[in-house]
This record gives structure tokens, sequence and C-alpha cells, in this order.
């Protein structure tokens, strides 16, 4: 199938299931560790694929569909191959068990789903982002990424938004600080509660994977 541009994702129900929940997994204000990402990505006919039940119960629920299946997120299902497959096959590597599901939430810089590659466009992902409609989003998402008693784990190109970010709102100070020239991308970096990493469609290492393990291990409480 054609690669489709970046835009807001089309689907009237996956848009009326981010209104309930703009995450996934646990509600970030109750999880111990964050997991960051630009924007919550799916598939342009996703909405008509056989398994959209299970990114229903996913999305109204991530907790008990991990609990459920022993599966993270609907992208592991095996009757789906679209994008997105690759971002949780290397996350599930890092072996957390479902009795953990309550302790993870997935976060983004956009809280409404799109489609299409967001580097295909980044003017258009950069309107999105400041745009009034995913102001409360920002301003909530900052509250979540300024707690110091949460593990958080952030994607090495993600610094360059939060920069843009405190330029445009003032939000997100303290990842805007954060001087990516003093840190190795190929390793785990990491800035008091904040960990920076390769994304996990990009060539993380194994060794990189270890320690994240570790670290999720020794924060889990």
């Amino acid at each position: 199938m054609e690669k489709s541009i970046f835009e807001k994702h089309p689907s009237k129900l996956l848009n009326e299931l981010y209104l309930k929940r703009n995450y996934q997994g646990a509600n970030p204000l109750d999880a111990q560790i964050l997991f960051v990402g630009r924007d919550p990505n799916w598939a342009i006919d996703v909405e008509t694929k056989e398994m959209f039940n299970y990114v229903s119960e996913y999305l109204s629920d991530g907790i008990t569909f991990w609990e459920t299946y022993n599966i993270h997120h609907p992208f592991l299902l095996p009757n789906y191959k679209g994008d997105g497959k690759r971002y949780h096959k290397i996350f599930s590597k890092l072996n957390v068990e479902s009795n953990l599901a309550s302790k993870i939430s997935f976060v983004e810089l956009i809280g409404f789903p799109t489609t299409g590659m967001a580097k295909s466009n980044n003017k258009i992902f950069l309107e999105y982002l400041i745009s009034a409609e995913n102001g409360k989003h920002l301003i909530e998402l900052d509250k979540f990424l300024s707690n110091s008693e949460k593990t958080i784990f952030v994607a090495w190109g993600l610094l360059e938004d939060f920069k843009f970010l405190n330029i445009k709102t003032g939000l997100f100070r303290k990842l805007a600080g954060i001087d990516k020239s003093k840190m190795n991308i190929n390793e785990l970096n990491q800035h008091e509660n904040i960990y920076i990493h390769r994304h996990f469609s990009d060539a993380i290492s194994n060794a990189t994977l270890e320690k994240m393990k570790t670290e999720i291990k020794r924060n889990i409480r």
C-alpha cells in the first residue's frame, strides 16, 4: 500500500477514542515509567482492518488489554502487518511483564491521532504541535514530564522538539535545557530522572535495551 501523507488521522472512531484517552497504556498521572514519542501514528486504513476491535479495546483500557492478551500493544498481533510494528517489537525486547501494565504509559507530543510519517512533512508536524487543538495536551504533558518521581524515557530526536516547544510556549524547560552535544546517541544517556536513547524504530542496540531494562526494574515501586 502507498505511504499516506502526514496528517491528522481521518478516522472519526479513532479520534473519538483519543478524546477520551490521549495516551496509551496506563494513565500517565498514575504510571511510574513514561515512554515519550512524537505523535500517535496509525495506518490510515486502521479502522477498516479486521483487528480494529482490538485497537479500540486497547485505547479504551490499555492495562486490561496487556493483562488479557499478554502483549503490550495490538500491533504485536499476528494479523497486523502495518506501520508501527517494528517499534513495538523492539520495545517488547525489554521483557516488561504484564503485571507491570499499570506502571507503564506511552505519551506523545501530539495528543490526537496522526497518519503518515512526520519526518516527511516537518512543517505540518510543527503546526500541529503548537496548534490550539494541542494546547491543553501540552500543558498536561508538561506536568507529567516535570514530575521528578517518574522515570522518563525520551527518544533522541525529541530533544529538538522540546527546545522548539519551550521557545514557542515556555513549557518543557527541563527537557529543553538538555545538551545532547555532551551525550552519545548510541548509549543510554541520563539527565536526572530522564533517559535519552535511540528511537525504538531506529538502530537501538541490545546493550542500550539491557541498560533500559535495568533502569525500569530499579525504578518500579
